[in-house]
């Protein structure tokens, strides 16, 4: 699964970053294997997407939340 296709306020752990131009952005944002993220919010219509990682909040286009595989805990 994708953190795209995440239910609100639901956790998960990263399980890995798919290659793409944009993985080396993701985990120096800190989208790193085995850390824990949680859907927060999202924006109506399809825009972004807010996940809480640890005491930070990020947001991220579903197109870029697409290319976070996760595993719902």
């Amino acid at each position: 699964m994708t953190a795209e296709k995440m239910p609100l306020s639901r956790s998960a752990i990263i399980r890995e970053i798919s290659d793409s131009p944009l993985k080396i952005n993701l985990m120096e944002l800190g989208f790193l294997p085995g850390k824990k993220i949680t859907l927060d919010h999202t924006a109506p219509g399809g825009g972004p997407m807010a996940f809480r990682m640890e005491d930070t909040l990020l947001a991220l286009r579903k197109s870029e939340a697409a290319l976070i595989q996760i595993q719902l805990l």
